[in-house]
């Protein structure tokens, strides 16, 4: 397994020394309690020793940052333990604002039951991610591999990293599920906690954090195909082995008959999942079954959409208060339903753009921006007029200039069945070749810190010129000052196509025989870092034999306003905080034996960036791999620090 890397020496500056003469002599008189010491003879020194308790953890380590606690930890028994105290940590969560992980919006997580362990390890891999992410070659904290017991075929982490939901199935392909994993689990680290069978692959998957009747819940949105009824006595045939080409919409699906689809949401409460994830509970043991089977079935149906015409895209948005999903239904109208008792149910068809009227303009991608009411649609279609009639003999095949657009559209009311054709709000062309797989960032992953704080931009990449080239648009929020009124006073974050920047573009290569090969890459979109991962042009199976993954900044050496903003917040709590790379992208630094696992092929990759973790599945194997690119402390079975503590029973409860 890749060594973890020393926490202090991540940490703590090389020119900070935290050494005194009389440094050991000193430990070892201590009994490393907190009520001896005050009978202990100082020789009449002044010492810090000598202070109590209150004044030492509310007031002197006020003062101090990251390094410094750290290096205070190693001097004495007494420090070791104060230096562990949740007051400490939670104030260093305050101060670093966005760059903290999202956490469940559960009473487990909440800042009165956060435990010292738990806020000590949001802070150090809050820090540690950053300064990993910023290298010119980012490299692996650790690797972890764990027993998955199915097979996983996609899934989504959700936000802050405690949860993962799963598109798994048998290793025969006979029966298909999602499956929710705790991340965090103090005893076996990731863990299945409840499966719910599914007729069928799911896929697109989401999955949100959202209130649902005053309830905290994950909700889950996924697509799935199946055959229509009149025609499943008479074939055999799996509509989940049919996809559209390199996720092109312009590339139907080629099954050989129609598939019906259905657009499925679900929810599973938190509390479910605490209860599940306690862990007094040991995985796997029969107190942990009959337990599980005691409680109430964990997952709800909130709704469904059916369709004979294709569903691709699927969001989840919370519309004032009230659950909704979104989705695409090719090619080109949008459904919306109210997760609801009611469930009303909205459609409306995009509009086209004016000048290629005629051209079908389907749906690439969708994300539903409920605090401003609208929805960012992206849309792309063929422009045949102006490729050549027919290819040369023997030539390369014609590939089609395309233009896509991005525009804003508003939400329909809800219930409005047949709302009709909707104008976007606003809208911008662009124009290109061979052009696919739009990502968009999800802007409301990073919890909201209030107006102090700028809200992150929408970062929205595509491949062309046959997938060697990934293009990156960013859509920055609107300075609050010009923002509409409602949003000038709430503080709500607002976005703009007049803010839409278009004119970043990469290329990634990788060597091979003392050469170099362009790849054909993906993009699993961030706010601030996202993830691309290349494999080699020719490889057009499901099982993608990935070269490498690359960091991806949001400007080099980070001189955009949001990354300044995220870097200052930093600084608020270290003494030095390194210097940006100066390239936006950075390929990772992997162990030999990472690489030749992941070339090997891969089924299936998600990626957290707060917590700064890639997993990912392959095929013919029930087994979920982590790769960690932050540093963390570590914990005990019982509960206990590591290394073990001393013998005060207390640090249980901090």
């Amino acid at each position: 397994m890749h060594s973890r890397f020393s926490l202090i020496s991540r940490l703590i500056s090389p020119a900070f020394s935290c050494s005194y003469p009389g440094a050991n002599e000193r430990t070892r008189t201590l009994t490393g309690t907190w009520v001896v010491r005050v009978d202990q003879d100082f020789g009449g020194l002044p010492s810090l020793s000598m202070l109590s308790d209150d004044i030492l953890v509310d007031h002197i380590f006020d003062y101090l940052m990251v390094e410094d606690i750290l290096c205070l930890r190693m001097v004495n028994k007494l420090f070791y333990n104060l230096t562990h105290h949740g007051i400490i940590w939670k104030r260093f969560l305050q101060r670093i604002g966005p760059n903290v992980p999202t956490l469940p919006p559960s009473r487990q997580y909440s800042p009165p039951f956060l435990t010292s362990f738990e806020a000590e390890r949001l802070v150090i891999r809050a820090i540690t991610v950053h300064k990993n992410w910023i290298l010119p070659n980012p490299p692996a904290a650790s690797y972890l591999p764990v027993q998955a017991h199915r097979h996983i075929l996609s899934m989504a982490v959700l936000p802050g990293g405690k949860y993962l939901v799963a598109s798994a199935c048998n290793l025969a392909k006979t029966h298909y599920s999602l499956v929710v994993y705790v991340l965090d689990h103090r005893i076996c680290g990731i863990v299945p906690l409840a499966e719910t069978p599914v007729r069928g692959k799911a896929y697109n998957v989401c999955a949100k954090y959202m209130n649902v009747e005053g309830t905290p819940s994950i909700l889950i949105g996924y697509i799935r195909r199946k055959t229509p009824k009149n025609q499943q006595s008479t074939n055999s045939i799996d509509p989940s082995i049919y996809n559209p080409y390199v996720n092109n919409p312009r590339c139907q699906i080629d099954a050989p008959m129609p598939l019906e689809y259905v657009a499925t949401c679900l929810q599973i409460s938190l509390d479910a999942l605490d209860a599940l994830g306690n862990p007094i509970l040991v995985p796997g043991s029969q107190e942990f079954f009959d337990f599980a089977a005691s409680q109430p079935p964990p997952f709800r149906l909130l709704g469904y959409l059916r369709s004979d015409s294709e569903l691709r895209n699927i969001d989840l948005g919370e519309v004032d208060g009230v659950p909704n999903m979104v989705v695409a239904k090719m090619p080109e109208t949008i459904v919306m339903k109210e997760l609801t008792s009611n469930g009303l149910i909205s459609t409306f068809k995009c509009a086209r753009e004016i000048t290629l009227s005629q051209q079908e303009q389907p749906i690439c991608n969708l994300r539903l921006l409920p605090l401003q009411g609208q929805i960012l649609v992206v849309r792309s279609t063929n422009r045949p007029r102006f490729a050549p009639a027919h290819s040369e003999p023997g030539g390369p095949p014609i590939i089609p200039d395309v233009m896509f657009t991005v525009a804003m559209f508003p939400m329909p009311d809800p219930g409005d069945g047949e709302a009709g054709e909707f104008n976007p709000l606003s809208i911008a062309s662009f124009y290109g070749r061979d052009i696919e797989d739009f990502q968009i960032s999800d802007p409301y992953a990073i919890h909201d810190h209030g107006g102090n704080f700028l809200p992150p931009p929408i970062n929205i990449f595509y491949r062309n010129e046959s997938g060697g080239r990934i293009c990156h648009m960013v859509i920055s929020p609107t300075p609050r000052e010009n923002a509409p009124e409602g949003f000038r006073s709430t503080g709500k974050p607002h976005y703009a196509i007049a803010n839409l920047r278009s004119n970043m573009m990469h290329r990634l290569s990788f060597k091979n025989d003392d050469s170099r090969t362009v790849c054909r890459t993906f993009v699993i979109p961030g706010c601030l870092r996202s993830l691309f991962y290349s494999v080699p042009r020719d490889n057009r199976s499901d099982t993608l034999s990935i070269r490498n993954f690359s960091g991806h900044l949001l400007s080099k050496r980070g001189d955009d306003a949001y990354s300044i903003m995220r870097r200052e917040t930093l600084q608020t709590v270290l003494r030095k905080v390194p210097k940006h790379r100066e390239n936006m992208l950075g390929q990772f630094d992997l162990p030999p034996y990472i690489l030749n696992h992941i070339r090997d092929g891969v089924t299936a990759i998600a990626w957290d960036e707060g917590t700064g973790r890639i997993f990912y599945s392959k095929p013919r194997e029930t087994m979920l791999h982590m790769l960690d690119m932050a540093d963390t402390p570590l914990e005990t079975i019982s509960g206990q620090r590591y290394p073990i503590p001393l013998e005060d029973e207390r640090m249980l409860d901090l």
